[in-house]
């Protein structure tokens, strides 16, 4: 055979060397490496919007595939770059969104990264209220509105008050704490017990408490109660959506008032006793502790009556010697308080009785006879016997005028009767008084007028008729 090739051969080979070039070069474009995504970065995420950033090592358009779930949507930059951001707009607030970033090269290479997500933000209720604007079929609206009653009712519950309140009483008030689930606002509602009426509207008479607090731990002073006395009593919370939690009634009762020993004094001292006296703001029985300070021995004399002023008598005491009284009252409840020491020396007693508030009252009774009866009453500061002077007018009768018997025993409250006494006259009376020393004092003078005998209308026109014929009577004379 010649070496001469045919022309039918000779483009033949040139197909086959086209091809072959054709698909090196395909398969060499298909086999380059693709670009390396890395960085990715979620930024600025707003109500409606967010942005991605990420960087290629070779320059690439970017591309974000996007959605709700991984059934993504798309935004594209068709630019080459290595440092790409996109920001994807039009979004729904408050909603989750799943993307993954894309980027290929001028030669078509493409990379792709795994699923991300985020959230935009804003309120829920925002897109709640945009969506079931989109809802235009009255059933569908419907079925929202039994939903959204439904889920109401089960949040929008008043705030519950978490175990029993606990009540700390004082004479005038009480501190009550308790606690909410919530939080809520701080008031008590009280009413005393014979003002508490569990069927009126309103049972409880006092509130107290902070209606503008918003706490879930809860602290109120009560003031202004009377002591001694039960309450009926509960709590109130109300929330900011002014939902209103409250306790059952419970009670409490205020504390008693303590008996406060007060103007305590001793207010006589002699040879062998002496007088102690003190008052309290509420009844209370005393007991008044009195110490020898030579010997130490310590005695207890007391007096039983519920009293708001009291008086003891010490008796069988040492001549000359100091003692240590303490004064305890006790109230009805209980309670006690004890005095501060009061200290004092048993003297000869030089001091007479002071004689005060003495007063007089008359009493005419009518009769043939008539008669005029006067209590004349006083008081000394000890025990002294007393004896009533008086006279008639204005000027005492030579010898000291008339007087009633002696008292036979020494007295503080004194009460003597007189009898005799002529109506319509004055009279000036005096006292005099000797305590268990001897020691004796007269009163100041007192004037008193007894009353007169009014006249009935026989004797008032017996005298009109003898005024008119006063004549007749001097017939036969």
């Amino acid at each position: 055979m010649g070496g001469k090739i045919d022309s039918m051969t000779r483009l033949t080979i040139s197909r086959l060397v086209f091809c072959g070039m054709f698909f090196a070069a395909f398969s060499l474009a298909f086999s380059a490496k693709a670009a390396e995504i890395s960085n990715v970065i979620i930024s600025d995420v707003a109500d409606v919007s967010a942005s991605v950033s990420w960087t290629t090592d070779t320059e690439t358009d970017a591309t974000i595939h996007y959605g709700l779930d991984d059934a993504f949507g798309i935004v594209r930059n068709p630019e080459m770059n290595t440092k790409h951001l996109l920001t994807i707009q039009n979004l729904e607030p408050s909603t989750t969104y799943h993307f993954r970033v894309v980027s290929a090269d001028k030669d078509g290479n493409t990379s792709a990264t795994a699923g991300f997500i985020f959230t935009t933000k804003g309120k829920l209720k925002d897109k709640i209220i945009k969506d079931i604007k989109k809802i235009i079929d009255p059933e569908e609206l419907k079925e929202i509105k039994d939903v959204i009653k439904e889920v109401a009712e089960e949040i929008e519950k008043p705030p519950v008050v978490v175990g029993a309140a606990k009540v700390v009483p004082t004479e005038n008030g009480a501190t009550v704490t308790w606690v909410t689930d919530r939080e809520s606002s701080s008031e008590v509602e009280l009413s005393p017990e014979g003002e508490y009426n569990p069927d009126a509207d309103d049972p409880y008479s006092i509130k107290q408490g902070d209606s503008e607090e918003s706490v879930t731990r809860h602290v109120v002073e009560v003031v202004g109660l009377e002591p001694a006395t039960i309450y009926h009593f509960r709590v109130r919370s109300t929330d900011s959506l002014g939902l209103t939690g409250v306790s059952p009634d419970d009670t409490f009762e205020t504390k008693s008032q303590l008996p406060t020993v007060q103007n305590a004094r001793v207010t006589k001292v002699q040879e062998e006793s002496a007088t102690i006296t003190w008052s309290t703001p509420v009844l209370a029985k005393g007991v008044v502790q009195f110490t020898n300070m030579r010997t130490r021995a310590t005695k207890t004399l007391g007096n039983p009556v519920f009293a708001a002023n009291q008086s003891i008598v010490l008796t069988g005491l040492e001549f000359g010697t100091r003692y240590n009284v303490v004064i305890v009252a006790t109230n009805k409840a209980g309670d006690n308080y004890e005095s501060r020491p009061l200290s004092f020396i048993t003297v000869r007693d030089v001091i007479p009785p002071v004689i005060s508030k003495v007063r007089n009252e008359s009493t005419l009774y009518p009769g043939e006879d008539t008669k005029v009866q006067t209590i004349v009453s006083w008081l000394t500061d000890e025990p002294a016997a007393c004896q009533v002077f008086y006279t008639q007018g204005l000027v005492k009768a030579e010898g000291g005028g008339d007087s009633l018997l002696p008292e036979a025993n020494p007295l503080t409250d004194h009460t003597q009767v007189v009898v005799g006494f002529a109506p319509g006259t004055v009279y000036k009376y005096w006292l005099t008084c000797k305590d268990e020393s001897g020691n004796e004092s007269q009163s100041e003078d007192y004037v008193l007028i007894t009353p007169i005998r009014e006249k009935n209308i026989i004797d008032i026109i017996l005298e009109n008729f003898q005024g008119t014929f006063g004549w007749v009577n001097k017939i036969g004379k």
